[in-house]
């Protein structure tokens, strides 16, 4: 029974380290290394009329958005500069969902 205990516990403390790193995105920084900031503001909030606000915005509707820029599903002049960046380009799922949750987050 204690042998059972000690490989659970290993187990369980091993999937715990695997994860970590999904856990220690930094949304924040992200924002800014990808450079959302850059189009889209310090605090989610534009630098020109024709970029759209992110401020406050639902997490799982930005995912969905960033997704479709990335794979030409949505295709504007805007989301252009996106896909020409090959930063942004190599952005990963849990980078965009730690994004997401940074920006809903911001009044």
């Amino acid at each position: 029974m204690i042998k059972y205990v000690k490989v659970l516990m290993m187990a369980s403390a091993l999937f715990l380290l695997l994860l970590q790193p999904a856990w220690a995105l930094d949304g924040k920084k992200l924002y800014t290394t990808k450079f959302c900031i850059t189009c889209h503001g310090k605090l989610g909030i534009a630098v020109a009329p024709n970029y759209p606000n992110l401020a406050g915005q639902n997490p799982e509707y930005i995912k969905n958005q960033v997704k479709d820029i990335l794979t030409e599903k949505r295709k504007t002049k805007l989301s252009r500069l996106m896909t020409a960046n090959p930063v942004v380009m190599k952005i990963t799922d849990e980078e965009i969902a730690a994004i997401a949750d940074y920006i809903s987050k911001i009044k």
